[in-house]
């Protein structure tokens, strides 16, 4: 399938960053988001680094109201139920039509590997997703809100699992060698889980 990249102008802000916050963070202990980094809370340090190339920045999530700062607060429409669910309330609450998904817990993300995915969301897919060490990276992805269709059908059968949306929309996937180009170490792709990893956050600059 022949694609029509969008040229991105970075004064013309096409597309919604989404941060999904929504999680229960057992083995964490605390709220990913508010965790402590060397400028603020992890969720400030996220919009620091990318709000400048969006639109608006919304935080997905429940009981958010304490968070604060720079974010649109946007509640889960079914709390506990995953994190399709969160992708569902934030394009739904969205203002655009290209939206960057992205979890709360990757604070290595780079910016131009970000501005790159966004580029390749032609009006042909209805979401761009990165391929990583052979797995699909759901929560680091571009969705139109084309998409919204299709998620909604699969929660309506219960199916909570975000790659298995994929075959009922149109998908760009986006291999790993590509990726390379623009993150050579990957460590977009890293994630937050238990509390010996906090102290990565020290590497934040």
């Amino acid at each position: 399938m022949r694609l029509c990249i969008l040229t991105l102008d970075m004064n013309k802000k096409v597309a919604t960053l989404i941060v999904l916050a929504g999680g229960k963070s057992e083995r964490m202990g605390v709220p990913k988001h508010l965790l402590p980094t060397p400028q603020g809370r992890l969720i400030d340090h996220l919009h620091r680094k990318l709000s400048s190339q969006f639109a608006e920045s919304l935080l997905v999530g429940r009981n958010l109201a304490a968070t604060g700062g720079e974010w649109r607060m946007v509640e889960d429409i079914f709390p506990g139920h995953g994190v399709l669910v969160g992708i569902y309330s934030g394009l739904l609450s969205s203002n655009t039509d290209v939206n960057f998904i992205l979890a709360c817990d990757m604070p290595f993300v780079v910016p131009e590997l970000v501005s790159h995915l966004i580029s390749l969301c032609s009006p042909a897919v209805d979401a761009v997703v990165p391929i990583v060490r052979g797995y699909y990276e759901p929560l680091f992805a571009v969705y139109r809100k084309s998409s919204i269709p299709g998620i909604h059908r699969a929660l309506e059968r219960g199916n909570l699992k975000v790659s298995g949306i994929f075959d009922t929309l149109r998908v760009h996937t986006v291999e790993e060698q590509e990726i390379l180009s623009f993150d050579p170490e990957l460590t977009s792709f890293i994630n937050l889980n238990t509390p010996d990893q906090i102290s990565l956050l020290s590497q934040l600059r």
